[in-house]
């Protein structure tokens, strides 16, 4: 989790308007997502240390949801 929170927290200083989703543990039991701004999402995540496999897409840079 400590990559995840520190891409996050690099993409809110270099990119903070790009919506990005992430997702842990795809097709498993235990699937997580967030979406939302970099800064957004790292409001949202556990406290707790999270292991797994984590998939990042950020949106293009004009792009409107």
């Amino acid at each position: 989790m400590y990559r995840i929170e520190k891409l996050l927290k690099e993409l809110s200083e270099f990119m903070p308007n790009r919506f990005i989703v992430i997702q842990r543990e795809l097709t498993k039991i235990f699937e997580e997502s967030w979406r939302g701004l970099p800064h957004e999402i790292l409001l949202q995540l556990p406290n707790k240390i999270v292991k797994g496999e984590f998939v990042i897409i950020i949106s293009p840079l004009n792009w409107k949801f």
